[in-house]
């Protein structure tokens, strides 16, 4: 067990490094052989260093590994790529029942020389620029080791951000219940406690407590420091609505053109990203002319531009972030007077990416 975390340990320090190609001719023979050695059908896709050690990029039946080796050709692990509908049932119902609210970010089946296999996952909750946690299972699906919070904290957590109005229907009954007759436990002074331990002064009353409405917890309350940085960057424009999204402070406002905008700040009032409406007269063409052929009975109800400040992208090194659009189609449902809305992401170069919420990195929450 003590070589199987190490070995996690050591693949954790590789993953974040940045590999450097290298042509065939720079791989030393003990290290070629040393991969025909550990995998025999393969298709090779090229070659890398990585950590002080080479890594051969492969194929095999249509699923692309890095196989790991050191400079005399002995394997260390492989690291394969697994699509997240391919994860076995007990790992991928493990992650459902307990991180709603979260993605799978990255899905391995890592081979070690040691014989430890394990699938490995990389969560976070949805949002920008949230905390990555890894997640650790053997080969049948038996959790070993995880730094991602605690599965009962993240669901009632989920729960509270999910239905705020359950929370304060909550607290206004208690505060009411306080109000009706009865014998009902009173909170007292210091002399309370005392009340409840002798006989002879448990009828003393307790003093009266008077519990104010909650306030509404999806109504956050906006540090300085973020009010300021937003006023500098939009002077004389007032905020429609600001909503705390994970640690982050988003400003809904119309700009001075009237147009529709939203600014994600982080909490030291930096600019995270700029959410801009799309008016209809300005839809890019290609993107209409993909949308009709993909779903030619659905119409447009939402197109939006997402652009990443400068500074941000900078400061973010793990990923590669880019402008993109997010969009929302309506679709009536054969037989039925229901709608589904649709909602899919292309890239700034117009082309098709995928339905939103499956791998983008800022899922815009609408009304």
């Amino acid at each position: 067990m003590r070589k199987f975390l190490l070995a996690i340990a050591l693949l954790a320090c590789v993953l974040s490094v940045q590999a450097q190609k290298l042509r065939l001719s720079d791989i030393p023979q003990e290290v070629r052989m040393g991969l025909e050695n550990t995998y025999t059908d393969y298709k090779l896709l090229g070659w890398y260093f990585e950590t002080g050690q080479y890594v051969a990029e492969i194929d095999i039946d249509n699923r692309t590994g890095r196989v790991f080796l050191t400079a005399n050709g002995n394997w260390q692990f492989t690291i394969f790529n697994v699509p997240e509908q391919e994860l076995p049932t007990l790992v991928a119902n493990y992650f459902i029942n307990n991180y709603p609210g979260y993605r799978i970010k990255k899905s391995e089946y890592v081979e070690d020389f040691g014989g430890d296999n394990y699938y490995r996952l990389i969560i976070s909750m949805k949002g920008v620029g949230q905390t990555e946690y890894e997640m650790i299972f053997d080969t049948r699906g038996k959790m070993i080791k995880t730094n991602a919070p605690d599965p009962d904290f993240v669901k009632k957590d989920y729960i509270a951000r999910l239905n705020p109005e359950d929370i304060e229907r909550q607290q206004k009954k208690m505060a009411d219940r306080t109000a009706l007759p009865g014998t009902g436990l009173e909170i007292g002074d210091e002399n309370y406690v005392k009340a409840n331990k002798d006989p002879e002064n448990s009828g003393k009353k307790g003093k009266k407590v008077d519990i104010g409405t909650p306030e509404a917890i999806d109504t956050p309350k906006i540090p300085e420091i973020i009010t300021k940085a937003f006023d500098k960057k939009y002077p004389r424009i007032e905020v429609d609505e600001w909503k705390l999204e994970d640690t982050c402070y988003n400003a809904k406002f119309q700009n001075r053109q009237g147009t529709n905008v939203q600014t994600l700040f982080k909490p030291d009032g930096s600019v995270v990203s700029v959410t801009t409406d799309v008016s209809e007269d300005r839809y890019p063409r290609l993107i209409m002319s993909d949308l009709d052929q993909r779903y030619p009975n659905a119409k447009v109800s939402i197109i939006r531009k997402v652009e990443y400040d400068a500074k941000y992208k900078r400061s973010v090194t793990d990923r590669k972030l880019e402008q993109y659009f997010y969009i929302e189609l309506t679709e009536k449902i054969r037989g039925r007077k229901d709608v589904k809305t649709i909602k899919l992401l292309y890239d700034k170069s117009f082309k098709y990416q995928g339905l939103a919420g499956t791998g983008d990195d800022y899922e815009y929450e609408d009304e």
